[in-house]
């Protein structure tokens, strides 16, 4: 479905339209007139689920949603950003950040937007000139020679636009603004998000069908020689995201700060700089790649001819009273020991022994504390529900794998017994020589395929048992279940979606033991094959 902030057509002719104005909040300075853009100078590449902003001059911007497997205003997901490459450590060394979204589609994972292309000339002139400038392809480059507090400017100018578009509100669209992406949320969608599985995430860069130069204008001869290239030329990263390596270089909303092995440094610096561009070498040429620029240089504001950027569409968190009831809620539920029973929830406990406490550094002391242990529960809830999650994902690839072996074993039972049973006569077969296929050589060959064959299916259908036993003991099934849709959401948008159903199969199969306490290998071998039948 195609998802468009419509810009209403508020005049009937066509070829003479006003832009929409907002004199009075000094947007645009004069009367101009604008044509409609032909899509091809902002979105060359459309896809069904673009989400479209208006811009002024009868513009456009596209936007790509970036879900993250979160659900709650609080929840939010660990991942590592940079590489395990220890030459420039201090600034790209693998760091734990976390990452969630704005908005949410009925309660469901949660997401932000970011610009599915960089900001063209054509754009960035639509906003930020007096008059409307001709929507041409030499302004359909991704826009340089800016500064930080350029792009900002810009994203100001345009923000205070869009709020003084009533089209936009009349339409059922998530409140919110845009800005320059931070660290996290770039390098998050430039690596793929919840796109590509945990191992594609934290490779270099995003999965590729093809060679580099299909993806990004690099340095050299056989990609961009020396030239800043036109939007979504090339194929994009499994966000659909076009040109987030190469091209122009893309400035951060935040400022640089060195890593410091498990976090990052406290001191703030210059701007960051992300993805490389058309000047970067080939080798250079990754998602971890993070580089810092001084917001000023010797003469002014510092800007490069290879250097723009991309936005994002985000929100505050605290948007009214009934949010921060909400978050006030899901706060004082984060660590306090949720579903630990009374006698073993310290949490509880600490807090009622506070309360009858008069000392008032007695009672700090103890809030204090309080404070450390629910951190510390926060922490291994985190820990217990990735667990879960992996242990979920397990479980669906044994169940389908077991189906597989299970063809294997049945495809060399079904031809031993046809060559025993049907083709070859017994009597005959010890006079044969090893080359007949009736031959006991090549029987015992086949017999022997057959037992390995059974075997692997057996090995794994024991794996499978012993996982179903292992999660159901460990975890309690109100946490496993409340892992279902996460790991759904995981499965689906990983690229493994054909896993759903084994992971449905695989709650099934945890719940029948928790409620029999029996294990029932022939029955859950049966139903994993049954899956495979239907797909």
């Amino acid at each position: 479905m195609l998802l468009v902030f419509n810009q209403q057509k508020a005049y009937a002719k066509r070829n003479f339209r006003p832009v929409f104005l907002a004199i009075g909040l000094g947007l645009i300075s004069s009367i101009s007139y604008a044509e409609p853009w032909d899509s091809k100078f902002y979105n060359p590449k459309p896809s069904n689920d673009d989400v479209i902003l208006p811009m002024p001059c009868e513009g456009s911007l596209v936007m790509k949603k970036v879900f993250t497997p979160t659900r709650k205003l609080l929840d939010d997901v660990k991942i590592v950003l940079g590489s395990n490459n220890k030459e420039l450590g201090f600034a790209e060394y693998a760091t734990p950040n976390y990452i969630s979204g704005s908005f949410s589609d009925a309660g469901k994972e949660r997401y932000f937007l970011i610009g599915k292309y960089e900001i063209t000339a054509l754009q960035y002139q639509a906003v930020m000139n007096d008059t409307c400038p001709t929507a041409k392809p030499n302004l359909i480059f991704p826009i340089t020679e800016v500064s930080w507090f350029d792009a900002v400017a810009f994203t100001d100018k345009y923000n205070r636009w869009l709020l003084n578009q009533s089209t936009v509100k009349s339409i059922d669209v998530p409140k919110g603004y845009v800005r320059l992406p931070s660290n996290t949320e770039w390098e998050y969608a430039a690596r793929g998000g919840s796109k590509v599985t945990e191992s594609e995430f934290r490779e270099l860069r995003f999965p590729m069908t093809n060679n580099l130069e299909n993806y990004a204008w690099f340095s050299g001869a056989k990609s961009a020689n020396g030239k800043l290239q036109l939007i979504g030329r090339l194929e994009p990263n499994p966000l659909d995201i076009y040109d987030i390596l190469g091209n122009a270089s893309e400035m951060m909303f935040d400022s640089f700060r060195m890593n410091k092995l498990d976090r990052y440094h406290g001191q703030q610096g210059g701007m960051i700089v992300r993805g490389g561009s058309y000047l970067t070498p080939e080798s250079s040429m990754t998602t971890a790649i993070r580089t810092e620029k001084p917001y000023y240089d010797a003469q002014s504001a510092y800007k490069s001819k290879d250097v723009g950027f991309r936005l994002v569409y985000t929100s505050e968190v605290i948007q009214s009273n009934d949010l921060v009831k909400q978050l006030d809620q899901e706060w004082n539920e984060l660590g306090n020991g949720a579903g630990i029973s009374k006698n073993e929830n310290v949490v509880n406990e600490l807090e009622k022994i506070t309360k009858q406490v008069d000392d008032e550094k007695t009672k700090k002391e103890l809030n204090q504390l309080n404070a450390l242990l629910r951190s510390a529960n926060q922490a291994r809830d985190e820990q217990r529900d990735r667990s879960i999650q992996s242990a979920l994902q397990l479980g669906a690839f044994l169940c389908a794998n077991v189906s597989d072996l299970n063809d294997k074993f049945e495809y060399n039972n079904n031809l031993y017994e046809t060559m025993t049973e049907e083709i070859c006569d017994p009597n005959e077969i010890d006079s044969l020589d090893d080359e007949n296929m009736c031959s006991k050589v090549k029987l015992n060959n086949l017999k022997n395929v057959l037992d390995e064959s059974k075997k692997a299916r057996d090995f794994i259908l024991k794996y499978y048992s012993d996982t179903i036993v292992n999660t159901a003991t460990n975890y309690e099934i109100d946490t496993i279940n409340n892992q279902s849709k996460p790991t759904q959401f995981i499965l689906e948008n990983s690229g493994k979606a054909n896993m759903s159903d084994y992971l449905k199969l695989y709650f099934k199969h945890i719940n029948q033991y928790i409620e029999s306490g029996k294990i029932e290998r022939s029955t859950w071998l049966q139903t994993c094959n049954e899956i495979k039948g239907k797909k």
